[in-house]
């Protein structure tokens, strides 16, 4: 692949991965309770579902995916389910931190707990790997010579990309934990948050 290609395919990346999707909002919250560390940390568990995402889209899983009503249908509803669980559970975050006051969370950090959930979030959303599919697509097709080594180049960069993204979302919180103190507006983002966890649900729910 040409330099410029490579440029092209950095560059189309940037948004797929900085943007504020579901496992960078759950970052961005386990931040601003559990500080940078901890939440970066916790991101980890994302790769291995990013992972199996990609290789299901180098083998074309994505397509049969797409001709299969019922096992979208089945991962859609699981996913969606799991996206409105955790923003149900960051609105009741919010009420403790504002009861704390200094948004101490009442839950301690557990590395397990933090990884498991970023990769049920990542792994639960069948749109996932029919993107990657058709975002590959775009730069490299199976059969072409060295197609095992660019895709794997390729999926280098996107985890990549991936845990440069993780790390700013997750600076982000804390840098808003660290401003918002003991004034309150920790609870009021948390809530936020949460209300955009469960509008990821709704909107994979009605895909």
């Amino acid at each position: 692949m040409s330099q410029h290609l490579w440029l092209t395919f950095i560059i189309a990346s940037l948004p797929v991965h900085f943007a504020p999707g579901p496992n960078n909002v759950l970052a961005l919250s386990r931040a601003m309770t559990h500080g940078y560390w901890p939440a970066h940390l916790g991101s980890l568990g994302r790769y291995p579902a990013y992972l199996l995402i990609f290789l299901a889209a180098g083998f074309g899983l994505g397509a049969l995916l797409a001709t299969s009503p019922a096992a979208f249908a089945a991962l859609k509803w699981i996913g969606a389910l799991y996206l409105g669980w955790i923003g149900y559970r960051l609105l009741r975050s919010a009420k403790a931190l504002a009861v704390d006051g200094a948004g101490a969370p009442r839950e301690a950090f557990q590395l397990g707990r933090f990884m498991r959930g970023e990769f049920l979030v990542a792994i639960m959303n069948p749109k996932a790997v029919i993107f990657a599919t058709a975002f590959y697509a775009q730069f490299i097709t199976p059969g072409q010579d060295g197609f095992a080594r660019l895709f794997a180049q390729m999926v280098a960069v996107s985890l990549t990309l991936e845990w440069i993204a993780a790390g700013c979302f997750c600076l982000f919180g804390a840098k808003v934990a660290g401003l918002a103190g003991g004034s309150g507006l920790l609870a009021w983002v948390a809530r936020g948050l949460g209300a955009v966890m469960i509008g990821f649900g709704l909107l994979l729910a009605a895909s």
